[in-house]
């Protein structure tokens, strides 16, 4: 039987932890499916961001799958009364056409 050092058990380890670290970039994983101009993606990347307006909000969907995921969000409500807004988000198993 074959014995395995200590320090080749963690050099393995390390290398399958630097592999599997990706950096996410909005640019490259998702697109802005709707929104007329609402929603952008800006700092090369790294933020995207949505608004909305009387007439409407806007949206994006990732161009891969995923079997799970976090999302967070900061929302900047509008001043006075902003009781009523409404925030969502909708998960769907496949892509969301919109015409």
């Amino acid at each position: 039987m074959a014995m395995i050092s200590y320090s080749t058990i963690v050099v393995a380890l390390l290398a399958s932890f630097t592999i599997c670290s990706v950096s996410a970039n909005f640019q490259r994983d998702v697109e802005i499916t709707w929104g007329d101009g609402r929603g952008q993606i800006t700092n090369n990347g790294d933020l995207l961001t949505l608004s909305l307006d009387k007439a409407s909000g806007s949206g994006f969907q990732s161009k891969n799958e995923y079997l799970f995921g976090k999302i967070d969000m900061q929302i900047k409500l509008v001043a006075g009364n902003s009781a009523g807004t409404v925030t969502a988000y909708y998960v769907s198993p496949f892509p969301l056409v919109f015409s």
